[in-house]
Parts: C-alpha cells; sequence; structure tokens
C-alpha cells in the first residue's frame, strides 16, 4: 500500500489529488428555470445584478438514505445532512437541477477554469471590486450562486464533470490517483504490448507529474516548454516551442499501469465517458484544451482524438526561476522554484495558459507558431486562485481575501479583461460563449486547515488484520481493501475510533452513501472517510492550508457564470438561485455551438436552466 499526499512526496498512503471548481462565464447568457418551484421575487444589487430567488438547493438522497436539508449561505456553512456537518448536498445526488433551456446559438465556446474559486469568492470579488471585468461579465451574464460539483472535488472527476457531463458512476475516474482492480502495475510487463503482466491484477494508477519522461521539465520532456530560455516580462511571453511534448506526447508509457495484454493505459483510455470534445469533433467542429499537465490528455475522451490542439506545461517541475519564478526550460533538474507553490511563480505559469489562448483567439495554434482558426470549442485551467487559497488564503471566516489571494485574483481579473478584449478585436465577441470555471473548490476557507497524517488510520486497520490496497487522502479518505470481503470489519472498526480525535474522522461509509459508486468494474473504493470540518490529511509539517477533494461545500460549491450573446429577454446580469450541478456545463458548452448532446455518454447532465 501506498499514500500520496498532494503535491509532496509519497507516504505510505495514497494521495488524492485537488479537485477544481467551476465558474462559467459565457458571453451573454440568461436567466435559469427551475424544476422546482421557483419564487418570482428579484431584486437589485449594488452591482446592477437582478437576483431571482428560488430553492436554495435539492434535497439530496442515497439510494434508500434519507434527505437532507441543504444549507445556504457561506460555502463553508454546515448542512444538515445524513452525512454530518458541512458535507455538500451534491455529494448525495447526481441529478442536474433545473429545467433545460434553449440555448443560444453561437460560433464558438470557451470554457476557463479557475481553480479553487468558491460561489463565494465570486460574490466578494464582485463586492470589493465593482468595477472589475468579472463584474462587466455577471452584468450581462448569469451566475449560479448554489452551483455545486459532483464529488469527489479532485481534479479529475472535476474536469470530467466539465467535459464529460457525467460524474463517477459513467467514468469510473475517483481521483487522479486512485485504484483499478483489473489492471496490473507498471513494470509488470517485459515489452509493452507484448505478452501477459506477471504478477496478479490491482494497481494503483497515479496519473501525475510522475509519468512525465522528466518530471523537472516544463514541458514534462527535456526542453519543452512555453517559449526557449527565461521569460523577462511576465507578460510577454515567447511561444516558439516544439511540437514534442504537446498532445500527450510528454507522458512516458513506461510509467502507465497496464492491461492485461500489456498495454499501457493513458488517461484517456482510463476515463470511460465521451467527452464533449470527441463529440464537437464528430459533429466537424475544432477543438483545444490547455491544462496543468501532460496527464490531462484526460480530456481528449477514451478514442484519444477529442483535443486536436493540447497544450499542457507541468505546473509541478520546480523549474521556476530562482529569482523571479518565472518558468524556465533550462531548469531540468527540480532546482527551481516549484510553480505549484508560490504566489508569483504561479501567476508567471498561468500566463503560460493565458499567452496560448490568445494566440488560438488570434488564428494561431497554442504555440503560436502555426496559423489555425480559432477553434469552435477551447479553453484553459488558471490555477492562481487555488494556489493563492493554498498558501495565502483568508481573513476571516466571511472569506475575505488576503492580500496573497487577493493579488492572484486581480491578475485572474486582468487575463479574462485581456481574452474579452482579444475577442472584441478580432470580432469574435458577438458569437462567442464564454464559460469560465473551476474544476474543485477549496477547504476550509478560515480558519486555516488542520493537517493529520492519515498513515496512523492505516497502520491501526493493519493491526486488525485489515489489508488496504490504497488510501487516497486529501480532504477525503477513499479505501480500496485487498479484500473487499473485509469492508464491513473495517467499516466497524473505523466508526469505533472516530471517537479519538487524532485521527480527524467526522464520517465513515460505503461509497453508495455518497453517491460515489461506479458502472466500470473494479473502480469503487470500498469504504469513504469523510474527515472533521478543516481537517486535511497531510503531512503535519506542509505549509498549505487548505485543500480539495472531498465533500465539504466549499469543496463543492463552486462559481458558475455563464455570458453569451442572445440571451434570453430579462437574461442579462440575473443571478438564479436554485441549485444546479457544474455537470451542465458540458452540455450547455455542446448546445452553444449546435452539437448535440446525444454525442456525450448516456447520463450525462442537462445544459444549465434560463439561457
Amino acid at each position: 500500500m501506498s499514500v500520496h499526499t498532494p503535491g509532496g512526496s509519497k507516504m505510505s498512503l495514497c494521495r488524492l489529488a485537488p479537485a477544481c471548481i467551476l465558474l462559467v462565464c459565457s458571453l451573454g447568457l440568461g436567466t435559469a428555470s427551475s424544476d422546482r418551484t421557483l419564487l418570482q421575487t428579484t431584486s437589485t444589487s449594488n452591482s446592477g445584478v437582478t437576483v431571482v430567488t428560488g430553492a436554495s438547493a435539492p434535497s439530496a438522497s442515497t439510494g434508500a438514505a434519507a434527505t437532507s436539508a441543504v444549507a445556504t449561505g457561506a460555502a463553508n456553512s454546515p448542512a444538515s445532512s445524513p452525512a454530518g456537518p458541512g458535507i455538500s448536498p451534491a455529494s448525495l445526488s447526481a441529478s442536474a437541477g433545473g429545467v433545460p433551456s434553449k440555448v443560444p446559438l453561437v460560433q464558438n465556446a470557451i470554457i476557463i477554469s479557475l481553480d479553487g474559486f468558491h460561489s463565494q469568492d465570486l460574490a466578494m470579488y464582485l463586492q470589493v471590486m465593482p468595477n472589475s471585468v468579472m463584474a462587466q461579465l455577471a452584468a450581462s451574464g448569469v451566475t449560479y450562486p448554489n452551483a455545486y460539483l459532483p464529488g469527489p472535488s479532485d481534479s479529475f472527476p472535476g474536469i470530467l464533470a466539465i467535459t464529460t457531463g457525467n460524474n463517477v458512476t459513467a467514468t469510473g475516474v475517483f481521483y487522479d490517483d486512485s485504484y483499478a482492480r483489473d489492471l496490473y502495475q507498471s513494470g509488470s510487463c517485459t515489452t509493452l504490448g507484448q505478452g501477459t503482466p506477471s504478477g496478479m491484477p490491482g494497481t494503483e494508477c497515479a496519473y501525475t507529474e510522475a509519468q512525465d519522461f522528466n518530471i523537472y521539465s516544463l514541458g514534462g520532456i527535456d526542453g519543452v516548454g512555453a517559449f526557449n530560455g527565461p521569460a523577462t516580462n511576465v507578460n510577454i511571453l515567447g511561444t516558439d516551442y516544439p511540437y514534442a511534448g504537446l498532445n500527450g506526447t510528454a507522458v512516458n508509457p513506461v510509467a502507465l499501469p497496464l492491461d492485461a495484454q500489456c498495454n499501457p493505459v493513458h488517461a484517456y483510455q482510463y476515463n470511460k465517458a465521451n467527452t464533449i470534445f470527441q463529440a464537437a469533433r464528430a459533429a466537424g467542429k475544432t477543438t483545444a484544451w490547455i491544462d496543468k499537465g501532460p496527464y490531462y490528455e484526460l480530456v481528449q475522451g477514451p478514442n484519444g482524438n477529442g483535443v486536436m490542439d493540447l497544450y499542457t506545461p507541468e505546473i509541478s517541475c520546480s523549474c521556476g526561476n530562482p529569482a523571479t519564478g518565472i518558468p524556465d526550460t533550462r531548469i531540468i533538474d527540480g532546482s527551481g522554484v516549484d510553480l505549484s507553490k508560490n504566489l508569483t511563480a504561479v501567476r508567471a505559469y498561468d500566463e503560460l495558459h493565458v499567452q496560448a489562448l490568445l494566440n488560438q483567439i488570434y488564428g494561431m495554434q497554442s504555440s503560436g507558431r502555426y496559423a489555425q482558426a480559432t477553434p469552435n470549442l477551447y479553453g484553459m485551467n488558471m490555477q492562481s486562485v487555488s494556489v493563492g487559497q493554498k498558501y495565502a488564503g483568508y481573513t476571516s471566516a466571511s472569506g475575505t481575501f488576503s492580500t496573497g489571494l487577493l493579488t492572484n485574483l486581480n491578475y485572474v481579473d486582468a487575463a479574462l479583461g485581456r481574452i474579452v478584449a482579444a475577442l472584441a478585436q478580432t470580432n469574435q465577441t458577438k458569437n462567442t460563449a464564454l464559460i469560465v470555471t473551476a474544476k474543485h473548490g477549496q477547504q476550509p476557507i478560515y480558519p486555516n486547515a488542520t493537517l493529520i497524517s492519515p498513515t496512523p488510520i492505516a497502520t491501526a486497520l493493519a493491526a486488525q488484520n485489515i489489508s488496504v490496497a490504497q488510501f487516497t487522502t486529501d480532504d477525503i479518505g477513499l479505501i480500496w481493501l485487498n479484500a473487499s470481503s473485509q469492508a464491513t470489519a473495517a467499516l466497524a472498526y473505523l466508526r469505533t475510533i472516530s471517537s479519538n480525535s487524532s485521527y480527524g474522522i467526522l464520517a465513515v461509509n460505503p461509497p453508495a452513501y455518497y453517491g460515489l459508486v461506479s458502472n466500470v468494474p473494479g473502480r469503487t473504493p470500498d469504504l469513504v472517510i469523510v474527515p472533521q470540518p478543516g481537517v486535511v490529511y497531510a503531512s503535519p509539517t506542509s505549509k498549505k492550508i487548505s485543500e480539495h477533494g472531498g465533500l465539504m461545500m466549499s469543496d463543492e460549491n463552486v462559481a458558475l457564470l455563464v455570458n453569451a450573446p442572445n440571451l434570453s429577454p430579462g437574461s442579462a446580469g440575473s443571478t438564479y438561485s436554485n441549485y444546479v450541478s457544474v455537470s451542465q456545463v458540458a452540455c450547455t458548452a455542446l448546445s452553444f455551438i449546435g452539437v448535440p448532446c446525444s454525442g456525450l455518454t448516456p447520463g450525462y447532465a442537462n445544459p444549465l436552466p434560463g439561457l
């Protein structure tokens, strides 16, 4: 058994990668109707946004489990949930919210994931920065304050919620570092693609920087990145890079888990649900995506070719210039600044993404080297908010931003402004929907996290002769046992020791209790541990003050803002307060560009209401 902690070295347990929040901004979308009674009470806020008030969220069900009341207000508010205080209602329900609307047709749609961006962060930012680009987008778009991700809120299930419209039921992806009972450990075959693996099936499937050819290189492979050599100004980056390291070519197949025929299983093959990029390409549309590491070839979809222009520089490369934090392709030995843990360096890293997206808007491939028509469906991830939350945080329970976090938010807002300006300069404003989102939230908001090592939990189980195959942890614990027949005994024992606060356990349940059961054989964990609010399972020496991956409201209640041309009358500048699922972004994006959502795997969520 191995245990991983996010962004850190292996412990004796397995790591859950950070999950991501969704903020969807489409240029000019409308208000939403709901399948629940919508109270037609409207008011106008001081930012000029019309508020439509309805039911705040769905009651939650877990099969035969009881329903739960849903808390409203701040993302850290405790919910009266059968699973415990603070647990997101979305963790107990995979259903989409609202009556699907007729989405206005445009030529192109952009999705931007501002990882970590809570719903309450958006509200707070609009309040403190009323003249911001986000405020302008909200004033002409639709905000969804009760948008929830399906759990777990790790980056992989989060981005798949956005790009497949599904959850773990269809994708089979519980985390970026999870377990598959039918696959084999890397290295089990003498020759890839030949023979049969040695040993027994059942292996950790860690789709992380460990799969890069060189984990210390910006491109995941030596000499590859967004530019050659150092950049002197974060806002003026050269983009003369070769194709090597792009479109997944930096993923080392030797490091991948193997199937029964000794074939390496890439992240896009590990996911079993079609993506929006596959559906778009099947309809004759062009596609592109930008994300935080080569393993985000995940978004290609099971056929491996959904994204035509995929740019995925490695955020965990420790390749930032020691003096400036700016990424440098010449630093390939790990001696540089870790871009994922430094407030300044992460802005420089995000600038690579922003510049690549601007290149695409201006009719070039992400590198800026080749002419290419602006894609019909494209977008990117940004990490500045998430890193700001983890290493600067908030100064009050109401979500007041620290100076470091506000600085990063202001950078993100300025980047959005440059994107909006580029669309205007290229006469694309009237034919582009902008979906700004995030694939996970972060918890706690305030005060800082209590860090507890997960190792004692695994040790305690081992003392009971309960054998753990993998224990993936962040602000959640996913346990795969070597023998699922021990699940009942493990559950009873963990509930017994949960009264000992040193373990940080709030609740332990079978995954079905939280709706976390996959139709993909061999993927579903045996048990789910929900830590006490504010607890993160990580090394106590870590400097992080929050994390994601779990089922708390601040993990899953993310910002969602849609702005697009030709919204329904009265929609522009409105707030739709009923529950919606972030999974609805997928079908919404396809609908914008006229692609049927039937190209997604059955079970996908319908478009967002009110567009």
